[in-house]
């Protein structure tokens, strides 16, 4: 069993964050990076699809209930408590975990910052591997990408993969 490095990409509502991951997911893939990710949803979610037949166990009362084909599954469980840790123990294969939030964790994360809605940084400076922007930031310990640079953000969190 591995042990899947976590990293979060941050930033402050609509500077990007899914944006990025996506675009960075197909690069990381192609250095060969068995990717996963995890989105903490503050304001809860529907976790099926309206009718379905586990749908309508959970609204029958299963507290838990799971499809599957041959290739894969979906699980729906409630727990009194759930977080990312949990959540990330369903990865084992995984060499990075990519969770999208997550600003104000102690997880190493790059964070964007976008001149349309941020201009400084909101995440613990110690936390921070890179930054990633549209304005001319500097930083002395870490490096600054511009938000079209995906190939070298994704050799860098290759890179920084490999080391951790």
């Amino acid at each position: 069993m591995k042990n899947p490095k976590m990293l979060a990409i941050s930033g402050v509502k609509n500077s990007g964050k899914t944006t990025l991951i996506t675009k960075l997911i197909p690069e990381l893939t192609k250095l060969d990076l068995k990717i996963a990710t995890i989105k903490h949803d503050g304001h809860g979610f529907k976790a099926d699809i309206e009718n379905s037949d586990t749908y309508r166990h959970k609204a029958a009362g299963a507290y838990g209930t799971a499809v599957f084909s041959g290739d894969k599954y979906m699980l729906v469980k409630e727990l009194p408590q759930c977080n990312e840790i949990i959540i990330a123990e369903s990865f084992p294969e995984a060499d990075l975990i990519l969770l999208e939030g997550f600003k104000q964790s102690l997880y190493p994360k790059i964070e964007i910052i976008r001149s349309k809605n941020s201009q400084i940084s909101v995440c613990p400076e110690n936390t921070l591997i890179a930054v990633v922007s549209d304005l001319p930031l500097s930083f002395t310990e870490i490096p600054v990408f511009g938000l079209n640079d995906i190939p070298l953000i994704a050799q860098f969190i290759y890179e920084w993969t490999l080391k951790s």
